[in-house]
């Protein structure tokens, strides 16, 4: 009967803790003009700049320390995905569903400009690289980012792809597929007819 007394307390408590945080959310989510679904949760001291073209899906968890700065196309983020603590989403950035971040990234379609040598690079502004032939930048369904990592520009990175910690991508990357470095490279891809991992390239 003990054990059961215990089990059931422990039970309201969880329940109560998520009510307590979807409703927190659901606050933050409003103050900052952001568009969200059901289950969202916002962590402390997340900064939103232009949250009206910010949209989060049903159970995103944004952790604690996230910065996201919407550009005109916005940020989307896919139902079930995880921002991890202290990310930067910046520009026209569109995350799929499920998607899984460490600390410590910076996810941003812009870059600052830097042709003028007499004009410091703060004064400069920003621009949208088009290395990739893209108006935005993607990270598709399913896919995880490690920790540390720069994706910077027009990238889109495919589903169910693995983003080692420290690497800088800024060209697009094949649905599952594990990169790593600075610039990141293919080490791995997932071959469908033997239904496992191997070394190297598609």
């Amino acid at each position: 009967m003990r054990i059961y007394m215990k089990l059931m307390r422990r039970c309201s408590q969880m329940e109560l803790k998520k009510i307590i945080k979807d409703a927190l959310g659901l606050v933050r989510c409003r103050l900052a003009c952001v568009k969200s679904g059901k289950g969202v949760y916002i962590g402390s001291c997340v900064h939103f700049v232009n949250g009206k073209n910010v949209t989060l899906a049903d159970d995103v968890q944004v952790r604690p320390g996230c910065d996201l700065f919407a550009g005109w196309q916005g940020v989307t983020i896919g139902a079930r995905s995880d921002i991890g603590e202290r990310n930067r989403i910046a520009g026209d950035v569109v995350i799929g569903e499920a998607v899984l971040f460490g600390p410590d990234n910076y996810i941003c379609s812009e870059d600052h400009c830097f042709s003028d040598v007499r004009i410091p690079v703060l004064d400069q502004g920003s621009f949208s690289p088009k290395k990739n032939g893209h108006s935005d930048l993607r990270i598709g369904d399913g896919s995880w980012i490690g920790c540390h990592c720069a994706i910077v520009g027009d990238v889109h990175i495919g589903r169910h792809c693995i983003v080692g910690a420290n690497s800088v991508v800024t060209h697009d990357i094949p649905s599952y597929c594990v990169v790593v470095g600075a610039p990141a490279r293919i080490v791995r891809h997932f071959d469908f007819g033997i239904g496992e991992w191997v070394r190297g390239e598609q």
